[in-house]
């Protein structure tokens, strides 16, 4: 097989996800400027005539990384919030578990699209649009804790913006430092006798990464 052969053989092998996870990477890595079609060939190590079988031209590809990051980083925490046989303990606790374990989400999409925003209507329409749902959540999570409308709409915007604004000003802080400063968290949003003053960091890392069941005692009473 001729060189030539083994090029359109390999370009043919790409899929439509092959070119969406290349341009995610580079988006995270160097921002939307380096969104080009010959860099994203290049990193995939192909034509850019292969883009084509997959793509009508580069905006076609840019929307659909957009919905790419909508339902990406967006399903750890519809797989919490919606569940129906989640108490409102439990969603707060899965909730932060998947922002300390990141292995579900990626908080570096969600800086890169909102950098991206800054400079895309479009982005920033689906940007805006993840947010409020996110809020929302967050919010009815409140409310199914025994706060009132006000009181669960403040502390979901409290919530979210501190979250948001941790990642964007790249706060430099060690796993355990995070853990550690977990019931503190929960104090001012959830009330004081969600986690026992007494945790350890070896308890806290247990709750979070070994999915402590709440009947476990390691958790305290719902807040009326």
């Amino acid at each position: 097989m001729d060189k030539t052969s083994k090029e359109t053989k390999k370009n043919n092998a790409l899929t439509h996800g092959d070119w969406i996870q290349a341009a995610r990477g580079i988006l995270i890595d160097d921002g939307v400027g380096g969104l080009s079609l010959r860099r994203i060939a290049a990193v995939l190590r192909a034509t850019t005539g292969a883009f084509y079988w997959q793509f009508e031209n580069l905006e076609n590809l840019l929307n659909d990384l957009r919905e790419d990051w909508r339902t990406r980083n967006s399903a750890a925490f519809d797989g919490v919030f919606e569940n129906p046989e989640l108490d409102g303990l439990e969603k707060y606790l899965g909730y932060v578990r998947i922002l300390l374990r990141e292995d579900e989400y990626d908080p570096k999409y969600d800086s890169a699209m909102r950098d991206w925003a800054h400079s895309c209507a479009k982005t920033r329409a689906v940007v805006t649009e993840v947010d409020n749902r996110r809020v929302s959540q967050l919010q009815k999570l409140f409310a199914e804790l025994g706060f009132n409308q006000r009181s669960a709409r403040v502390r979901a915007m409290m919530t979210y913006f501190h979250q948001s604004g941790y990642y964007q000003m790249n706060i430099d802080e060690t796993l355990d430092e995070r853990l550690a400063n977990i019931p503190y968290y929960a104090e001012i949003m959830v009330g004081s006798d969600f986690f026992p003053a007494d945790l350890t960091i070896k308890d806290l890392r247990r709750i979070i990464f070994d999915d402590v069941p709440k009947d476990d005692g390691m958790l305290g009473q719902q807040t009326e």
